[in-house]
């Protein structure tokens, strides 16, 4: 039976459509560009491919195209045949989440995890600045996600997209040394993982070194494509860095100047009843 990138069983026999899955897959993980794209060819090369739609489903879902990502959904289990146990969790947490179910998705991505752990995409739902327990506003979340990517770390060993995210749970946790190394080895593995720049550029706040980060970052994103999910959002590091050092009109001169714009504009005030 063929696997993913992380040795999960497939339920498609097109070694091709499954290349073009796991090629999303990277792309996704990595924040980069050419994701749909990927996915694309995977379903026209095995239409019945439930990975796949489920896959553009999601992605659309992280774009906040949430229309077209419950379409998908439909799609994905309209196609659902025999499924492996590792696909049939992966569909049954995924759907939660699409229709926006996020406490109920997160006990099912838990259920996953313990039976799944190198489910990489919904450990992603979990952890990271932008996941379910980052974004839960639980008290100690901090401590939730680091004790999560512990549990999962003998699972990941040496990859590069889980140690960045290893590195981040570190980092909120006040374990920075530790992140610094695992961020470091992240690099090295993928230097053109998007969400490894951007958790880099978290270390160089901890540090207190502005001006290290501004020129790490502002560099690493000129060969980052706009259509990258994270392209907003690395931009707007970089134009706060540069108001950090006292200096808007870089911002401005850089390509910042829209987000310099909305980070100075005051916030409206609440109108009187």
């Amino acid at each position: 039976m063929l696997q993913d990138g992380y040795g999960n069983a497939l339920s498609t026999s097109s070694v091709t459509a499954r290349d073009a899955y796991v090629l999303g897959m990277d792309r996704f993980l990595a924040a980069d560009a050419g994701v749909d794209e990927a996915f694309a060819t995977a379903v026209a090369e095995d239409p019945k491919f439930c990975m796949a739609h489920l896959a553009m489903a999601r992605n659309r879902q992280i774009r906040g195209q949430g229309k077209e990502a419950r379409g998908l959904l439909a799609q994905a289990r309209d196609v659902a045949g025999d499924l492996t146990g590792y696909e049939a969790g992966h569909l049954g947490t995924l759907g939660l989440l699409i229709v926006g179910k996020s406490a109920e998705g997160y006990k099912t991505a838990r259920a996953q995890l313990a039976d799944h752990p190198r489910d990489a995409v919904v450990a992603g739902a979990c952890l990271g600045v932008f996941g379910l327990i980052g974004f839960s506003g639980q008290p100690g979340r901090e401590a939730e996600n680091l004790a999560l990517a512990e549990i999962l770390a003998p699972s990941y060993g040496d990859d590069w997209w889980f140690l960045c995210n290893l590195a981040f749970a570190q980092m909120e946790a006040g374990q920075v040394g530790p992140a610094s190394g695992n961020i470091e080895r992240s690099m090295e593995l993928n230097p053109r993982n998007a969400n490894m720049a951007h958790y880099r550029s978290h270390l160089f706040y901890e540090n207190g070194e502005a001006e290290a980060g501004l020129a790490y970052l502002d560099a690493w994103r000129e060969d980052y494509d706009r259509d990258g999910l994270l392209h907003c959002h690395v931009s707007w590091h970089v134009a706060l860095w540069s108001l950090a050092m006292g200096d808007g009109r870089w911002a401005m001169r850089r390509g910042c100047g829209m987000l310099l714009i909305a980070i100075l504009r005051p916030a409206p005030r609440p109108a009187r009843l």
